[in-house]
């Protein structure tokens, strides 16, 4: 069976970048030489490319040059042929659907690949897992437009860039806040896609806590996905309700005693939490692959994602006989990836080893279980803290702080933090509406 191609709208592609040059910006976003079926088509487009490029003129005859050059004229039937391509198309107004047209057959081809790869390591009985991973990640790149991976010229990437320093300088942030005023001057506005950021603390910190916190910030600008691996999603509500509602987490879980005007406070509830585009989830023991398809579900369903929130790393699984440790530093380059491919921010809770317990202060770094794979995939690090878990005093009773370790992109520092246990909300010191 022949793969799926279009010679038609092939040669409609390079006839008209042969007549007009300037149809090069309106294709190069969408095509790669790779892209073509035919091996000839791979061959003149990117010479016509290299041309463009270059800033010189790429027509019939300074093509054919170019291919005589490289040896490469006769390959593609000469002169003759490439005439034959200038004189197919009667202009340049429709190159675009052209384009589109040669771009969705080639990533048909590549789906088909990725189809067969995974049905030779089926057939091996092999790692299927393994493989089953890599063809969801590829599928993914496919669809975000990927396609072959090839290194892209710097100068290609110039203009975009000068065009969202611009967008920025005018004020279009491409940040999503995390609600929290001192994290979000600390990050120059909030997290950006495609980075992983880590929070580890001790237990009963408030870390599920900030996870929603951070939640209802992100989603002022954009979707949010929430994976709770630990708590139900009944639980999951509570919580977001006892913060926004400002009710005692014990009047929601017990109503009939409720020390307070609970009723009140779920009208606040609704009336906060309702417009806001967060999705929740409560299976345990996720895996890599079922976090994607998760975030996949959520993207299709609402055509962005900007926050996948997990709580936490230690209740993930990865199949392989690999130690756990190993295992972890898997799961995170993992997420690290995702988060590159799928173009939104990951935020993973990690609990912290037992020798944060030891320490007179707050936790380093290295207190990470397992820390050293997570510490080098995270592109940011925050360690919650708490005094009065360990020295409860009137004072402290309400203070937290996140010791930002780690900023790859920016300043590390430590960010004062006002917690309200009894409703689990987090607010920024300065700010914090008691």
């Amino acid at each position: 069976m022949v793969p799926p191609h279009s010679d038609e709208a092939e040669q409609s592609v390079l006839g008209a970048l042969l007549i007009d040059n300037m149809a090069f910006d309106t294709v190069a976003d969408k095509l790669v030489p790779g892209s073509f079926y035919r091996s000839e088509h791979r061959t003149i487009y990117a010479a016509v490319a290299a041309l463009v490029t270059a800033g010189k003129p790429a027509d019939v005859i300074t093509v054919f040059e170019a291919l005589q050059v490289r040896g490469q004229s006769d390959d593609v039937g000469g002169l003759s042929y490439l005439n034959e391509l200038a004189q197919s198309v009667a202009g340049t107004a429709n190159v675009w659907r052209y384009a589109e047209i040669v771009a969705q057959r080639a990533q048909c081809r590549e789906a088909i690949t990725i189809a067969r790869d995974l049905q030779a390591a089926a057939y091996d009985a092999g790692d299927l897992a393994a493989a089953a991973d890599q063809a969801v990640q590829a599928l993914l790149a496919l669809q975000q437009g990927h396609g072959d991976g090839n290194p892209v010229p710097l100068a290609d990437l110039l203009p975009g860039w000068v065009d969202q320093l611009q967008a920025r300088a005018e004020g279009q942030s491409d940040a999503i806040p995390t609600g929290l005023v001192d994290c979000d001057e600390l990050f120059s506005g909030g997290l950006r896609r495609g980075e992983l950021v880590v929070i580890g603390s001790r237990p009963s910190m408030g870390k599920t806590g900030l996870c929603h916190t951070l939640a209802r910030g992100f989603s002022l600008t954009a979707p949010v996905l929430v994976l709770s691996m630990e708590d139900s999603l009944n639980m999951l509500v509570a919580r977001q309700m006892a913060a926004t509602g400002r009710i005692n987490l014990a009047d929601i879980r017990n109503p009939a005693n409720a020390r307070g005007p609970l009723w009140e406070g779920v009208t606040r509830g609704m009336e906060a939490l309702s417009p806001l585009p967060i999705h929740v989830d409560d299976q345990p023991s996720l895996t890599l692959r079922e976090v994607r398809r998760k975030a996949s579900y959520v993207r299709s369903r609402r055509g962005d994602l900007g926050v996948v929130i997990l709580d936490y790393l230690q209740l993930m699984e990865e199949p392989g006989d690999e130690s756990r440790a190993y295992e972890l530093n898997r799961i995170s380059r993992g997420l690290k990836r995702m988060a590159k491919e799928m173009q939104c921010a990951v935020v993973l809770l990690s609990q912290l080893s037992r020798k944060a317990d030891e320490t007179d202060g707050p936790p380093r770094i290295d207190h990470l279980a397992e820390s050293g794979g997570i510490e080098q995939a995270a592109d940011i690090i925050g360690l919650l803290w708490r005094e009065s878990r360990r020295k409860p005093r009137p004072d402290n009773k309400h203070h937290g702080q996140i010791e930002w370790a780690k900023n790859k992109n920016g300043p590390t520092d430590t960010v004062q933090l006002w917690f309200d246990g009894a409703t689990q909300r987090w607010e920024s010191a300065g700010y914090a509406h008691a």
